[in-house]
């Protein structure tokens, strides 16, 4: 573990102190201590949410070994992610547009045990950055739990939401991965977004309970990206196999992702130009 921890630090120093090249897309990578806690409904959610008002994003599923994001979405890709890597195909050629200007690079589904190396994800996004036309954004769901793989893709990430429901289970999880990043990149950019909260009197329980812990052991907070609403009409799109942006526009969750969503697009160049 101690190895691998120090090539994720050589790999986040390269990617900070070498010039990017081509346009760079904002990275989001969606992480949670634990599975089962919407972490792939907000990622797919949130890529159709930032790409209302025009910005392309790109959706990934970095998941490499339990594809869900194709599945939720209703697609039938023709290519995957390691197809890209292993340089089988471009990144351009192997996304498939399921909303508009929403792509989405889906994960393995063949059953084969699949790694993602640290160098296997900054690989990645150097195609991400040489892929024309440019993204705006890149959203990047994952595993569950304390897993190498979330780990890297969010060390090489601009913004990490931390998802966790009220549970406590699902929170010390949270707790316990945030540690874990933190430990390799002190300044990695994270956030605690709960899921499936009654309402925001919940939430900010779970929010307060968080930071009390985090500052007792750690000494210090992260920042808090909000909550999202325990919401029947997520279970009805998942059924469906289509988004819920696109099934319940109008639904309580879709309108708290559009939020989350809002921020983000008005922190980056692209909403900056709207």
């Amino acid at each position: 573990m101690l190895d691998q921890a120090v090539k994720l630090r050589e790999v986040v120093n390269a990617q900070t102190t070498v010039a990017p090249l081509g346009s760079q897309p904002h990275k989001i990578t969606v992480v949670s201590g634990k599975g089962g806690v919407g972490k792939s409904n907000i990622a797919l959610n949130l890529g159709l949410a930032l790409a209302r008002d025009g910005a392309r994003v790109l959706l990934v599923d970095g998941n490499v070994n339990l594809s869900n994001l194709d599945i939720l979405s209703g697609a039938s890709p023709s290519y995957r992610l390691f197809d890209v890597i292993d340089g089988n195909v471009r990144l351009k050629d192997a996304v498939a547009e399921i909303s508009r200007n929403v792509f989405l690079l889906a994960g393995s589904s063949d059953g084969r045990l699949k790694r993602l190396t640290s160098g296997d994800a900054a690989t990645f996004f150097k195609e991400v950055r040489l892929t024309e036309p440019a993204f705006h954004y890149a959203v990047i769901d994952t595993a569950g739990g304390i897993v190498q793989e979330s780990i890297s893709l969010a060390l090489l990430s601009d913004e990490v939401l931390v998802v966790s429901t009220p549970e406590p289970t699902a929170v010390m999880d949270a707790y316990v991965l945030v540690k874990a990043i933190k430990r390799i990149n002190s300044s990695a950019d994270l956030k605690l977004l709960i899921n499936r909260a009654r309402d925001a009197e919940e939430a900010e329980e779970v929010r307060t309970k968080f930071d009390l812990v985090s500052e007792h052991f750690l000494n210090m907070k992260i920042d808090y990206a909000g909550f999202i609403p325990w919401d029947e009409s997520v279970e009805k799109a998942v059924s469906a196999q289509s988004p819920l942006m696109k099934e319940f526009p109008e639904s309580q969750s879709s309108r708290a992702l559009t939020v989350i969503a809002d921020r983000i697009l008005s922190k980056g160049s692209f909403g900056k130009k709207k």
